[in-house]
């Protein structure tokens, strides 16, 4: 009589006893699952099940540190991705790391693919904004308004507030940079964060860029509107460095040099000359830039004849 059925038992059976460790079989958490296991699933899934577990629980204390030591988080994502290659996750968690020490390159190459189609589960909304603003350090304009608008209506799910505040403005001001983005989506978003951000600080900003938004459409008047908005244009200079919002290269040219029109001409053509030579210049908002630049260029000189 063959005992053969009764194999995979004894293998448990054995694993459990006082003499064995019932740590998993090294090669059956590293290799493909062999044909003859299909009809024994329990040792290879408590294996797999084991290994994914301690991997989870080292991607977990490597997201801990992602603030306060990205450096250490990054070494331990790294050593997940030398150790399971196909993992996603820990590309990812390497990836937003990456963003933290100043390496976007190696940080937009990580997290390009959660813009695949066949990414699986839905991306992390944190990680969709730091793919947009490391394709923005790179001046990956495309890739930058890719991941802002996956990010969309997900940055809702960001915990608190000013986050989400934050994501609405990058997602409108990078969409406002693109040629082919209706002025009407742009401006959506800056409504919502506009509702979301009494009291924060961020409401001059999403004035200015509405804006510049209209402005570059031609809708003076409404740019205008919301120009008369703007109470503080000095408030608004914290925006020139990425320390609190993430504007496209060139877009903070085109908030100041509309702001200061009016009371500080001359500092306006300074900020619409940049734009006009910068990352934007071929662009709507960087031709509004051009025309405003050799408007002012125009009144100097009249102003120099008289």
């Amino acid at each position: 009589m063959s005992f053969g059925w009764a194999l995979p038992l004894l293998i448990v059976m054995q694993t459990r006893s006082a003499g064995v460790s019932p740590r998993p079989v090294a090669w059956a958490a590293q290799s493909p699952r062999p044909s003859a296991c299909q009809g024994t699933p329990s040792l290879w899934e408590v294996s797999r099940q084991a290994l994914l577990g301690r991997r989870c629980r080292e991607l977990s204390r490597a997201q801990a540190l992602l603030s306060a030591a990205p450096d250490k988080a990054r070494a331990r994502a790294q050593a997940l991705v030398v150790e399971a290659p196909d993992w996603a996750e820990a590309r990812v968690l390497r990836g937003r790391a990456s963003l933290r020490l100043g390496d976007a390159k190696s940080a937009l190459a990580d997290l390009l693919p959660l813009l695949t189609d066949d990414g699986g589960s839905v991306p992390d909304p944190f990680a969709l904004l730091d793919g947009g603003r490391a394709a923005l350090v790179q001046q990956d304009l495309a890739a930058a308004a890719r991941f802002y608008r996956a990010l969309g209506s997900r940055a809702a799910l960001l915990p608190d507030k000013s986050q989400q505040v934050t994501a609405y403005i990058e997602i409108a001001a990078t969409l406002l940079a693109t040629e082919t983005v209706p002025v009407d989506d742009v401006l959506a978003y800056l409504r919502e964060a506009r509702r979301r951000s009494p009291g924060s600080g961020f409401t001059g900003l999403c004035a200015a860029l509405t804006a510049v938004a209209w402005t570059a459409q031609g809708r003076e008047a409404e740019g205008q509107g919301a120009l008369s908005e703007v109470t503080d244009p000095d408030a608004l200079a914290r925006f020139e460095t990425r320390r609190d919002v993430w504007l496209p290269e060139g877009m903070f040219h085109a908030v100041m040099g509309l702001v200061w029109e009016r009371a500080r001409p001359d500092l306006s053509a300074t900020h619409y000359q940049a734009l006009a030579q910068g990352a934007l210049s071929g662009t709507a908002v960087g031709k509004l830039g051009t025309r405003r630049h050799a408007r002012a260029a125009a009144k100097a000189v009249k102003r120099g004849v008289r």
